[in-house]
């Protein structure tokens, strides 16, 4: 999922990660039929838990970047915008 983010493909990754978060949701209640898995499936979880907050972390990195260069090409818009219109004035 970091090479997906780090190339910027943000569907796939966002798809990879709701598919991990089903596998992590199967996973616990496969663990809850079977007690003497019950342990390990936890010690699992947890893992992932730490992975998952991580990725999390790393989104919102890439969301905040994103969001950073839509506002520098909205103001680039809105400066060339007002160019026109003072250079149409003179």
């Amino acid at each position: 999922m970091e090479a997906l983010l780090q190339q910027q493909q943000y569907d796939e990754a966002l798809q990879r990660m709701d598919d991990r978060l089903a596998l992590i949701a199967r996973l616990m209640q496969l663990a809850g039929q079977e007690p003497a898995q019950r342990s390990a499936a936890v010690a699992l979880a947890g893992r992932l838990a730490i992975q998952e907050e991580s990725m999390q972390a790393l989104a919102a990195s890439h969301h905040q970047a994103i969001f950073e260069r839509l506002s520098q090409v909205d103001r680039a818009n809105k400066a060339g915008q007002a160019y026109r219109v003072n250079s149409k004035e003179f």
